[in-house]
C-alpha cells in the first residue's frame, strides 16, 4: 500500500519534463513526511471546454478520493489508496477510471516492517536508486459536497475540492518481503498513455493498468531503513531520511 510518502523534488524539472503548466498552490512546500487527507499534488490531463485544447496540469488535491455520492471529507480517509484489480468494480473508483486519471510525483514512499519479536515497526524508505521521481498511477475527482471549500485543493470558487487516491498492486520479490501491496509505479514511457484523455473507456482503462509493462523495475528502486520518528505524523523534514540512530 502506500501509506505516508515524501515529496521534496523541484517543480520546475518536473513540469518541464512533463510539458505541465503549473497550477499548484504555492502554499505547498517540500515535505517528508505527507500522511492521508493532506494536500498533495497531481498532474492531471483534461480538455479545455472552450479551446477544445489537451491541458495537462500540475494541480493540488487531497489524498483520498471523494466520489459524488461522498457526504462529508471524512469519506476519504478511506480512500487513499485503490485496488488495481478491482477498479472498474468498486463505486468509488470506477467513475473516475474513464476520464479523471492522474499522477502522483513523489520522491519515495514509506513502510513498516515488525521487527523478528513482532514488536517495533520499523519504517524503510523505497525510492528510486538514481534520485528520479517516482510517477504513482492515481485517480481524481472533483467533489461538490456542501460547496464553500478552502485550502490549496479547492477550486478557484470554492465550489469544488480535487481529490486523489494512489492505486495499487499486489508486491512481488524484495517489496513484497516489506508489504504484500506496493504503489503502481509508472515507467516514465508510459505516464503518456496513462494520462491519455483518448482513452475514455473505463474497461480500456482497466486492461491497461492491469498490464505489467507499464511498471517501474522494481530492480531500479533502493529500500532503506530511516528513522523511526516518521512514525509521528507531526515530524517533519530531511533527517527523517536518515538511518536509524542505535544506542552504543
Amino acid at each position: 500500500m502506500c501509506g505516508r510518502f515524501a515529496f521534496f523534488q523541484e517543480i520546475e524539472p518536473l513540469i518541464d519534463d512533463l510539458d505541465a503548466v503549473d497550477l499548484e498552490d504555492p502554499r505547498l512546500r517540500a515535505r517528508w513526511n505527507i500522511p492521508p487527507t493532506a494536500p498533495i499534488h497531481v498532474i492531471t490531463e483534461s480538455i479545455d471546454r472552450d479551446t477544445g485544447e489537451v491541458l495537462r496540469a500540475l494541480r493540488a488535491a487531497r489524498w483520498g478520493l471523494l466520489p459524488p455520492f461522498a457526504k462529508d471529507q471524512a469519506f476519504s480517509s478511506r480512500t487513499f489508496n485503490a485496488r488495481r484489480e478491482t477498479l472498474g468494480e468498486k463505486p468509488s473508483f470506477r467513475g473516475s477510471l474513464g476520464r479523471y486519471r492522474a499522477l502522483v510525483p513523489m520522491d519515495g514512499y514509506y513502510e513498516w516492517v515488525r521487527n523478528d519479536a513482532g514488536r517495533r515497526r520499523q519504517p524503510y524508505f523505497i525510492a528510486p536508486a538514481d534520485g528520479s521521481p517516482l510517477y504513482m498511477a492515481a485517480l481524481v475527482a472533483w467533489w461538490k459536497g456542501p460547496g464553500g471549500h478552502e485550502g490549496p485543493a479547492a477550486s478557484e470558487d470554492g465550489a469544488f475540492l480535487l481529490s486523489a487516491t494512489i492505486i495499487t498492486r499486489e508486491a512481488t520479490g524484495e517489496l513484497a518481503e516489506i508489504h504484500d501491496r506496493t504503489p503502481v509505479m509508472l515507467r516514465r514511457e508510459a505516464v503518456d498513455a496513462w494520462l491519455d484523455t483518448a482513452m475514455d473507456d473505463r474497461h480500456a482503462a482497466q486492461e491497461w493498468i492491469l498490464d505489467d509493462a507499464h511498471l517501474l523495475d522494481d530492480a531500479t528502486l533502493a529500500v532503506r531503513e530511516v528513522d523511526p520518528a516518521v512514525g509521528t505524523v507531526g515530524n517533519d523534514g530531511p533527517e527523517l531520511l536518515e538511518p536509524p540512530r542505535t544506542l552504543l
